[in-house]
């Protein structure tokens, strides 16, 4: 068995709680080559036989850099169809940050080099990110759609150095 079936495996058997059945590799392959990026194998071999999962065991913990403070969220993939559009709409809504003074700080709202795979419920997403990293296994990073650093225009937390990393930190939610 392969890494990514290892995942896979581990999240099949006991976390996923309902999902919008198999991902289309089509649509996957079509992301991919749009954005000029690969997606990591442990994603791919999880998306596409769950796609949109909810899962059972679905918190993580993290150090929260645009709150400056610990953190826990809670984690719902996305589904793999709806990634680009929900792109194309935080890059739109960018322009439209009240906030943003100059032509250059929308840029900063939502960077084209993220890709969002999943989301807290609070409209914060979890993103991979491709800004300083062009191959298949990137980190692993909170997108804040309300809060930042009014300094330095920080949206954006780190969460895990991979996609493997990232779900071995899942764990049930607790008060």
């Amino acid at each position: 068995m392969g890494k990514g079936e290892k995942v896979v495996k581990n999240l099949e058997d006991s976390n996923v709680l309902v999902d919008y059945g198999k991902g289309d590799p089509l649509v996957v392959g079509e992301l991919e080559e749009q954005k000029g990026i690969k997606l990591p194998k442990e994603y791919l071999c999880f998306i596409t036989q769950h796609n949109g999962a909810s899962l059972i065991i679905s918190s993580f913990d993290f150090y929260d850099q645009v709150r400056g403070m610990s953190n826990s969220e809670g984690l719902a993939f996305m589904k793999v169809e709806n990634i680009q559009e929900t792109i194309d709409d935080l890059l739109e809504q960018s322009t439209d940050d009240p906030n943003c003074e100059d032509i250059f700080k929308f840029y900063k709202y939502f960077d084209k080099k993220l890709i969002p795979f999943g989301d807290t419920g609070g409209g914060d997403k979890i993103c991979f990110d491709y800004r300083n990293h062009n191959q298949d296994n990137p980190p692993i990073v909170l997108w804040c759609h309300d809060n930042y650093d009014d300094e330095n225009w920080n949206r954006i937390s780190f969460i895990a150095n991979t996609f493997e990393e990232f779900i071995n930190m899942l764990h049930k939610f607790e008060d």
